[in-house]
């Protein structure tokens, strides 16, 4: 217990990104009564040591190479009794995945970038299944819990709040960049490449992840690894026929793939 009388919790993270593990490590270090004991970057890691260790609370990444967070899941309902199985919160950049979250019993389900805030009402659940049964959320709260959830992430983009700001972990702090800077987006390997006038920065998503966030009144997908903002555009020159290219405010020239000209004005 801690001095509250909170139940104390000794939590596990499973994250292939360095940064983004150590920086969820440091958030759950300012929740109170927990105690991170144990890190792993990848499945077969975190199940070696999982056996060893007995967390009660089990943040883990949804994509990671080779094997994927639900693989541990999985195989961690498969080989301990339900008395013994932390309580799971998946945490990933995309949204869509919080349906199959629901199909492998988790408790809790996190967006990043991870608010603050949000991780401790997390951490809050957690506490109340323990102390209501001494283990992980019976099926009935783990459902009540995702249907909540997945009521608020997947419901009409229309309805939703879209990203309004860009979380760039630079070392040991986090830049945070208003999306109305940002003139257009490029994909880089595992990241996305933000330019925003003159600077430029990285941060860890999809395309794909991208276009289910992005407010379509303001950026538009122009290639399979670009976006532009609308308001960026200054014109739209046709090459040849089927070859578009965008020209921006600053000069810069972007090409249009032919699938996605009519999203652009003109």
């Amino acid at each position: 217990m801690t001095n509250d009388g909170l139940p104390h919790l000794r939590a596990a993270v499973v994250d292939d990104e360095p940064l983004a593990r150590a920086r969820l490590i440091r958030l759950l270090a300012a929740e109170p009564g927990v105690e991170v004991v144990l890190q792993a970057a990848g499945v077969e890691e975190a199940i070696a040591a999982l056996s060893a260790a007995t967390p009660d609370l089990l943040f883990v990444d949804v994509q990671m190479p080779e094997r994927d967070g639900f693989s541990l899941v999985e195989a961690l309902t498969a080989g301990a009794a339900s008395a013994r199985r932390p309580y799971v919160v998946f945490v990933t950049a995309h949204a869509l995945h919080a349906a199959r979250a629901f199909d492998v019993e988790a408790g809790d389900f996190l967006v990043k970038p991870v608010e603050p805030a949000r991780l401790a009402r997390a951490v809050a659940r957690a506490r109340a299944a323990r102390q209501r049964a001494a283990a992980p959320a019976s099926a009935a709260d783990w459902a009540e819990s995702l249907q909540r959830q997945l009521a608020e992430l997947l419901q009409p983009a229309a309805a939703r709040a879209y990203l309004r700001h860009f979380a760039v972990t630079l070392g040991r702090r986090t830049l945070i960049v208003p999306a109305a800077q940002v003139d257009w987006i490029r994909a880089d390997g595992n990241y996305a490449r933000l330019h925003a006038g003159r600077q430029q920065y990285l941060v860890r998503t999809t395309m794909q992840g991208l276009e289910e966030q992005l407010d379509p009144a303001e950026f538009v997908r122009i290639h399979r690894s670009a976006f532009v903002r609308l308001d960026r555009v200054r014109e739209v020159i046709m090459l040849a026929p089927g070859e578009y290219r965008a020209v921006l405010a600053d000069g810069t020239q972007l090409d249009v793939m032919r699938s996605y000209r009519a999203r652009l004005p003109g």
